[in-house]
């Protein structure tokens, strides 16, 4: 995705939703198996935090083509911390979250719950102290006061464990 998006011009875009990884490992899993020619979506990776061109081409998408938007991301405090960024913009890109954040966005990804769930005991990594920290600071943030969210990181908190969504 290019840094400047603004001159690109959607014609027929084919698709039915947007699935954003966000990682490379779980974008190269479903395109390989070419999630996207069977399910009508387009297929994007953020390999990490999502630059500014990727984030308003989400942005775009959704308002633009009201194509509805899903983020996957792994069980951990920095994936979750990405898909806020896509969704409501960064603190330090604040003025321009008008711009970069797909309100719409819906997450996708995974969840401390869904390792309890689901069994997934044994694809559990042990939380590293920056995770703990990043886990802490997000507590606090606006974005993160629903009570789901406020669940999820104190269940992270509590077991201090995580999860990459292609395990």
């Amino acid at each position: 995705v290019p840094s400047i998006v603004e001159q690109i011009e959607f014609k027929d875009v084919g698709v039915e939703y947007v699935l954003v990884a966000e990682k490379n490992a779980i974008f190269d899993r479903l395109n390989e198996d070419e999630y996207w020619k069977k399910q009508k979506c387009l297929l994007m990776t953020t390999a990490g935090q999502a630059a500014r061109g990727a984030r308003r081409l989400l942005q775009r998408l959704s308002s633009e083509l009201k194509l509805p938007i899903y983020c996957l991301t792994d069980a951990d405090p920095y994936g979750w911390y990405i898909y806020s960024t896509m969704k409501y913009g960064s603190m330090a890109l604040a003025h321009e979250s008008d711009r970069l954040g797909s309100r719409d966005m819906k997450f996708l990804g995974m969840s401390i719950s869904d390792i309890e769930h689901y069994d997934l005991r044994n694809v559990t990594i042990k939380a590293k102290d920056v995770d703990i920290k990043r886990a802490e600071e997000m507590k606090a943030y606006d974005w993160f006061k629903a009570p789901a969210w406020q669940r999820e990181i104190d269940k992270f908190l509590e077991k201090k464990i995580k999860a990459e969504i292609q395990s």
